[in-house]
């Protein structure tokens, strides 16, 4: 018996606008009403998933950062923490500087989401929307105090991330380099070495007495696939990465065509 779905957001759960379709919405209702939990795990922010899942009024548990953080973006309970430790943010930080980037750095501070370093490497367009959540800083000294949760560059050509990821890849972080269309380039996000989204979903899940095989998992990234292969049920989006549909029980449609109202039936009538 399914008791907990988690869920991917880009991709999965809402489109490109960031905004919940209705279908979406009624269906995590639906299975409220069942006495299904819903909680979203996703490579995003905390401060980004709580506005745009709160105009749609969903207040849910959130894995964030690709499993770095979690959050109940209702009560503000924190259940998971796993940010990098010193040495190996710092391995991670010079493997950026090999190929001459400056990555943002993702804090946890009580207006701050963002460090920016003097130079970033990310492309203009990115940096101005961090910036009403960003500072800028001396990367050093932040990773040598412990206070970082990933690392990041938007907005360039993947024939500029390629490298990094795999050098990256090599100190033990994991990385997960996708299309980045609002800011017309790729992206290359990491995350704490041993960290994926389910590190989260595990950590929630016990915490409601939840075990992994009543867990329904939906996604369609790379950084999903340890997460439905963990998860008792997978299913993924149509068109997604090769390795998401090869983990996958079941296919669902993208949000485009409101795909994941098909979760509640997947969850709750027997198939899962």
């Amino acid at each position: 018996m399914i008791r907990l779905v988690v869920t991917d957001l880009d991709g999965t759960f809402w489109d490109e606008d960031l905004a919940v379709p209705e279908p979406h919405r009624q269906t995590v209702a639906a299975l409220r009403d069942r006495d299904v939990e819903v909680m979203v795990a996703t490579s995003r922010r905390h401060r980004v998933v709580a506005e745009h899942l709160g105009r749609a009024g969903l207040a849910v548990a959130a894995v964030v950062l690709d499993g770095a953080m979690g959050v109940h973006l209702g009560t503000g309970i924190r259940f998971h923490d796993a940010r990098f430790p010193a040495p190996a943010a710092h391995r991670v930080l010079e493997a950026f500087r090999r190929h001459g980037m400056e990555p943002c750095a993702y804090v946890d501070e009580a207006d701050i989401d963002v460090v920016l370093p003097p130079e970033p490497a990310s492309c203009p367009a990115y940096v101005e929307y961090l910036r009403p959540i960003a500072r800028t800083g001396n990367l050093d000294e932040l990773v040598s105090a412990g206070g970082v949760y990933g690392f990041s560059v938007l907005g360039r050509d993947r024939p500029d991330l390629s490298p990094i990821a795999s050098t990256i890849a090599r100190t033990g972080a994991e990385t997960t380099l996708f299309p980045e269309d609002r800011f017309d380039g790729w992206g290359l996000v990491v995350a704490p070495p041993a960290v994926t989204k389910w590190n989260g979903v595990a950590a929630y899940a016990a915490s409601i007495g939840v075990s992994p095989e009543q867990v329904l998992a939906v996604g369609d990234g790379d950084n999903d696939v340890d997460m439905l292969r963990r998860a008792g049920t997978a299913v993924a989006v149509r068109g997604g990465t090769e390795g998401v549909l090869d983990a996958a029980d079941h296919l669902i449609d993208p949000p485009s065509r409101h795909g994941w109202a098909a979760i509640v039936e997947l969850a709750t009538s027997g198939h899962a």
